[in-house]
């Protein structure tokens, strides 16, 4: 049990017996405190220091692991943009393996020359129909124009038709030489009529 300090009561010593326990009743004690839950200063100081030093240990690793999680994320995102760029130069050779597939194509069909046979490819590959069907159409006339020169080319003339007289009809041949005498006539007759009239 806890001792009581008389000496904040003032003039304890002075007091009659009857007067000191008048005086200690009167006294606010304060209740008893359960000491066993706490520990004592130097070992609260002890652990205090434990921990600081703890939690100082535990800065310098967290600093540690996040320079690693940095140094990951800059791999990551390193990698990630390679990706990205394998993937855009994966795409780009797809299109122009597509690209020349359809040029191949299209050059193997008639009225389609290089120049419109890649145009037409590569509006075909971007889905451009309306440019491919406008292309087809152009090749088609150019086509037909070609097969009509090289008919113009082949169809033999007439005869008759300027063709110098070889294979000539007869009788063209006999108007034509009908033709010469009866100049021929007129060209003396017009001689013979200057001398008279001179």
């Amino acid at each position: 049990m806890a001792n009581i300090d008389t000496t904040t009561i003032e003039g304890f010593e002075a007091l009659t017996p009857e007067q000191k326990v008048e005086a200690l009743l009167k006294l606010d004690i304060p209740e008893r405190v359960d000491m066993t839950q706490y520990v004592s200063k130097a070992t609260a100081d002890k652990y205090s220091s434990e921990v600081a030093a703890l939690k100082k240990q535990l800065q310098g690793k967290m600093t540690e692991d996040e320079a690693a999680a940095a140094e990951k994320q800059a791999q990551w995102d390193s990698l990630q943009e390679q990706m990205k760029a394998l993937q855009a130069d994966n795409e780009k050779l797809k299109r122009e393996r597509t690209e020349a597939a359809y040029k191949a194509r299209y050059l193997a069909m008639p009225g389609f020359d290089e120049k419109l046979a890649e145009e037409t490819a590569k509006a075909m590959a971007a889905g451009d129909m309306d440019k491919v069907f406008a292309n087809q159409q152009k090749a088609n006339e150019d086509y037909k124009k070609q097969v009509q020169a090289e008919l113009v080319k082949r169809d033999p003339k007439p005869g008759g038709a300027g063709g110098g007289g070889k294979g000539e009809p007869d009788n063209v041949k006999w108007a034509r030489d009908r033709a010469k005498q009866r100049a021929a006539a007129m060209s003396a007759g017009s001689d013979a009529m200057k001398k008279f009239i001179l």
